[in-house]
């Protein structure tokens, strides 16, 4: 297999997440960016189906199957004009969940998001609609998590408002933007440009905890027959860039909801071995972590919840396998970031599967 240097690989996937970008998928309307999905994977030869909530790409036999998700985080407007926190809206007007914020998630979000411009877009066609920026969030008397937004003008309810955050490498070596996921399906597409097989899923509403069953409903409907060789690309959080700056990719034994598959992970260790990518088993990472901060009386993190430890439970392990990670920090923020190299290592181990 010849592929480019390392250099040239992470500018096109750089460029490949650029343009991803710039069709907005907040949770819930993330049809704009999965057409486009649907016709650039056309556009490379591909098979393309889009189900309800799913675009499915097939590239070539016979290969595992990779799953990704499509949503991000953002703002829907509600019928009174305020601008819900997306995560909490669709859960609340879809769903019926009664989801509410904590004041403290308030504020976090608020010290995430203050300071960046966004935008209104059509929820069919991904057409920009207007502008503003996020100046703070605050919890109102409905107890919603609103996004104060100067600039925007009166708009339907139901309106999707994106982040509008581009990605920027800088000169240490990091690269930053709204990663979670454009990031894992942008090293996806370039790779197949070089031979990756297998079919790709990508799932609406992650964010939301709700694309395991919207894969499900769809695998076992006729979908994808039962397979322990799942492999699903995410960002994974870290507090500092250590991991990233070691280019490392994330493997994972077990989350917090079931154990992975051995077959499929050793696959990937492989993988990562013969890409000369250092690994990091995330579970042992946590595990580690908090025998130390049980020694410092501290509180214990969680193992974790995974899109396929969700997907492996609900399934009965009808459908399991194991997870490919990039190293990231300032999660689930417009400064979320990783390493060139981390990127790098992550398309090169792809590409040894």
């Amino acid at each position: 297999m010849n592929l480019p240097a390392d250099t040239t690989l992470f500018a096109r996937v750089l460029a490949k997440t650029h343009e991803y970008l710039d069709f907005p998928s907040v949770v819930g309307h993330e049809t704009p960016f999965l057409d486009h999905l649907a016709r650039d994977f056309t556009a490379l030869g591909c098979t393309v189906e889009r189900p309800q909530n799913l675009c499915v790409i097939k590239l070539g036999e016979p290969g595992p199957a990779y799953l990704a998700h499509a949503d991000r985080h953002g703002a829907v407007i509600a019928e009174d004009g305020a601008a819900i926190y997306a995560a909490h809206a669709v859960k609340n007007t879809k769903y019926s969940d009664g989801a509410k914020a904590s004041e403290s998630f308030t504020e976090i979000v608020s010290k995430r998001y203050e300071g960046e411009e966004v935008f209104a877009y059509d929820r069919k066609t991904g057409g920009r609609l207007a502008y503003g920026v996020i100046t703070g969030a605050y919890l109102d008397t409905q107890e919603r998590l609103v996004l104060d937004i100067i600039g925007l003008p009166p708009l339907p309810g139901g309106t999707p408002v994106a982040l509008a955050r581009d990605v920027t490498p800088n000169k240490s070596g990091f690269v930053a933007g709204q990663l979670d996921n454009p990031v894992s399906l942008a090293a996806l597409r370039i790779a197949a440009e070089f031979g990756l097989n297998g079919t790709i899923i990508v799932t609406a509403e992650e964010e939301i905890g709700r694309s395991a069953a919207h894969f499900l409903d769809w695998a076992s409907a006729g979908g994808l027959p039962p397979t322990k060789d799942l492999i699903v690309c995410d960002t994974s959080p870290f507090d500092d860039g250590a991991a990233a700056m070691a280019g490392a990719i994330i493997l994972r034994r077990r989350d917090a909801t079931a154990s992975f598959h051995d077959a499929t992970i050793s696959r990937l260790e492989n993988a990562a071995s013969r890409a000369g990518a250092p690994m990091i088993f995330k579970d042992s990472f946590i595990t580690r972590e908090n025998d130390a901060r049980a020694r410092r009386e501290l509180p214990l993190k969680s193992m974790g919840l995974t899109e396929l430890g969700k997907i492996t439970a609900d399934s009965q392990g009808v459908y399991a396998g194991a997870t490919l990670q990039l190293p990231t920090y300032n999660y689930h923020s417009n400064e979320e970031t990783t390493s060139v190299k981390a990127l790098t290592a992550f398309v090169r181990t792809l590409l040894m599967i």
